[in-house]
């Protein structure tokens, strides 16, 4: 009786996690998105600063470039239940409007791949999405680690933002035409 009891329970296991691995696979990842106020050229380039100076970063280093594809090592920290991770990634981009990355291969993720996606919009504002999926293989790790992820998304956009907005406000005041300056002749002849 203790074996038939053992092969239901086992039968039911099975039935019930088939469906929740064959979801899993094909969950879209995490996905973040902001407006803003710069042309796509003045985005891209903030976005290649953010992955230079992303705090969720250790470091991140560029190991080869061949046209628009590049091989990029990045070591993520303060991930959840796996800590550090060092990471290869391909990355092909399509200049002003797309970067799309995959791993090649890392020392605790199973997956990682996503785009930075530029959207040109009217009135000189551009769209920019983040999206990214990220599986550790790790069991029950993926609901911790998407939510962490959806935080850190959200953040880096906010820098991407902030720091293209600057750039956008600094060159309005460098490009402002000074008023010209009245010259002597004229002030005297106005003042008589």
């Amino acid at each position: 009786m203790a074996s038939i009891s053992s092969i239901f329970a086992l039968t039911a296991i099975i039935l019930l996690t088939v469906p929740v691995c064959a979801k899993t696979a094909q969950k879209p990842g995490v996905r973040g998105k902001v407006d803003i106020k710069a042309p796509p050229n003045i985005v891209w380039d903030a976005v290649h600063k953010e992955r230079a100076e992303d705090p969720d970063l250790s470091y991140s280093k560029v190991l080869e470039t061949h046209g628009d594809k590049v091989m990029l090592e990045q070591k993520f920290k303060g991930m959840p239940i796996i800590g550090e991770a060092t990471c290869l990634l391909e990355q092909e981009e399509t200049i002003n409007k797309r970067i799309d990355y995959k791993l090649v291969r890392s020392d605790k993720f199973k997956e990682l791949s996503g785009s930075w996606i530029l959207t040109a919009k009217p009135n000189g504002v551009t769209s920019l999405e983040l999206q990214s999926r990220l599986h550790t293989g790790l069991p029950f790790s993926e609901a911790i680690i998407n939510h962490i992820l959806k935080g850190r998304i959200q953040k880096r956009l906010e820098r991407v933002k902030a720091s293209a907005e600057r750039i956008v406000a600094a060159t309005a005041m460098t490009s402002v035409t000074p008023l010209p300056t009245p010259s002597l002749a004229r002030v005297r002849t106005e003042a008589e």
